[in-house]
């Protein structure tokens, strides 16, 4: 074999090679980049009911008292709300995210419903804000609450977080899960800790266009992102307690 012709067929071998090599490593990073967007989807304010900072208590004496009930929880919050805050966004991560895909232990109650109205409430010593959605109930698939709720009926439930709107006209996000929206079905996997009689949002899944999207980014709730929603649905039925 002469020199020019080993020449070539060393080049012969080692193009395959580098374009192998180059796929290798090409391909994961990739990999890496479309997970990394899927972890970055759009974030949507809009989910985020609106607190005003000096919103007057409510004139009519029960409501009062049911809103003071409701706001010491969210007193002396890690929020630290204050009207000259520069930021346009707080956030905190209090999900577990060991949470289980389908948390029935977990929850006191867990209901298939739509979400019909919300709400923000700055907490009573205004360093808290929550935000209360109004859910009519298609489903009970557990309740061990003291809470009446039957399909047919609709219920008050609570998030921690919201937007609080400051007199200088400023908005500030405080995140800590994400939200449901008004006018879409869910299933919510809700509880009441220490006694409280009401309901708050442990996590939850929403059905859209017959599919299955989990409402927060924990990674066991993954598993059913775009899952069939009468499969799950079936599932869900089949593991629940009350069924």
């Amino acid at each position: 074999m002469t020199h020019h012709t080993r020449r070539r067929a060393i080049r012969g071998i080692a193009f395959p090679l580098i374009v192998v090599i180059a796929a290798i490593i090409i391909i994961p990073a990739k990999t890496q980049e479309q997970r990394h967007a899927r972890k970055t989807r759009p974030f949507d304010e809009n989910r985020f009911p609106i607190a005003d900072y000096t919103a007057p208590e409510p004139s009519d004496p029960s409501e009062r008292s049911k809103r003071q009930d409701r706001g010491k929880k969210y007193d002396k919050s890690h929020w630290n709300i204050y009207p000259e805050t520069q930021s346009s966004m707080a956030s905190t991560h209090p999900l577990d995210p060991n949470l289980p895909a389908l948390p029935f232990a977990e929850s006191t109650a867990v209901i298939v419903g739509q979400i019909t109205d919300t709400k923000a409430y700055v907490s009573n010593d205004k360093t808290g804000v929550y935000s209360v959605f109004t859910i009519q109930i298609d489903q009970v698939l557990k309740n061990s609450s003291q809470l009446s709720a039957l399909a047919g009926t609709s219920i008050e439930v609570e998030r921690d977080g919201g937007r609080v709107r400051f007199p200088n006209g400023r908005t500030l996000i405080y995140l800590a899960a994400n939200m449901p929206q008004v006018g879409l079905r869910y299933v919510l996997f809700l509880t009441n800790g220490q006694g409280e009689k009401d309901l708050t949002i442990l996590t939850g899944y929403e059905l859209r266009e017959g599919k299955v999207f989990p409402l927060d980014d924990l990674p066991n709730l993954r598993i059913y992102e775009n899952a069939d929603e009468t499969t799950f649905l079936n599932e869900l039925r089949a593991k629940a307690p009350n069924l």
